[in-house]
């Protein structure tokens, strides 16, 4: 009888200016049977040297890819990981509980070689092409060319920084990039990359409430469009952009996370913008949701009526 070596397990993340939240994120996913890859953008505040200082703790190879986006530092991360290997991403701004390794060991268990949306085999993600070049959106353009079969809706990570919401698109630029001229480029990337990775069309970027509330942003629509446009706009629905896709395949692989993984039940939560649903078809939600064992009820904000 011959007998099968187990797949590899790869952990992988790409990394900028996070020297104080970098160990905890990697302590936080670290297991003993997985390798964790992790590339570097030019760190200048001793992230990369703290990378360094602990790569024996945590079976850590790290790589340094100064200027590299998001999305061209996790293709770099997910190449350097082991052929053969199970990847899952993660993002070292969080911190991550037993929720995320018990849906990994889960995925892995079905055999399927995109089980979840951040859990694919390396080399299934590779022959479609990796992770685009793209500083913002770069995981839902991912998700929905990659597709993902399974979703469980349970909380697995918590951020470690206090940064709001939103602070991706301006924040982001202020946070990472120290001179002016270089955080202004890198919010104009920020802005036409939202278009690139959502493959919105024009009337659904107009109509984003971030943008809407930024008369400067909405006054430049027509040129940062274009932009978009001739970089390339990426769409994999005729009628659905890719965040509406990215839920569909969600709501469509929802399983039980209390029955499947073991998830605490205080932990199961599943939350979809009810335009979102609207556009997939509500009723079809509701029944998906209802059979995870989840509760489904509306909430809304203002003087409206919720259930």
């Amino acid at each position: 009888m011959i007998e099968v070596a187990p797949l590899r397990l790869c952990l992988y993340g790409t990394v900028l200016n996070s020297a104080e939240t970098v160990e905890d994120s990697i302590k936080s996913v670290y297991r003993p049977d997985a390798e964790i890859v992790v590339v570097d953008g030019g760190s200048r505040d001793g992230t990369y040297e703290k990378l360094l200082e602990i790569v024996k703790d945590y079976n850590l190879r790290v790589y340094r890819l100064p200027g590299s986006s998001r999305g061209k530092g996790r293709d770099y991360a997910l190449k350097m990981c082991p052929e053969g290997s199970y990847a899952a991403y993660f993002d070292l701004d969080d911190e991550y509980n037993r929720n995320f390794h018990a849906a990994y060991e889960w995925g892995v268990a079905t055999g399927s070689p995109r089980p979840l949306h951040y859990l694919v085999r390396r080399d299934y993600a590779i022959d479609r092409e990796g992770w685009r070049d793209l500083n913002i959106a770069e995981d839902l353009e991912f998700f929905t060319r990659i597709s993902f079969d399974f979703h469980v809706p349970a909380l697995f990570r918590r951020p470690l920084s206090s940064r709001p919401y939103g602070e991706h698109l301006l924040g982001d630029a202020r946070r990472y990039v120290r001179e002016t001229l270089s955080a202004v480029s890198r919010s104009v990337r920020n802005v036409v990359d939202l278009n690139r990775g959502n493959g919105l069309k024009y009337s659904e970027f107009t109509s984003i409430s971030y943008i809407r509330r930024r008369p400067y942003l909405l006054v430049a629509t027509p040129i940062i469009y274009a932009t978009a446009h001739t970089k390339g706009i990426y769409r994999y629905d005729p009628l659905l952009n890719n965040y509406d896709l990215m839920f569909k395949y969600m709501v469509n692989g929802l399983v039980d996370p209390v029955k499947e993984v073991g998830a605490n039940s205080s932990h199961v939560v599943f939350s979809i913008l009810i335009s979102t649903a609207n556009r997939l078809g509500f009723n079809w939600v509701v029944t998906n949701v209802e059979s995870t064992n989840i509760k489904p009820y509306i909430c809304c904000q203002g003087a409206q009526r919720c259930w």
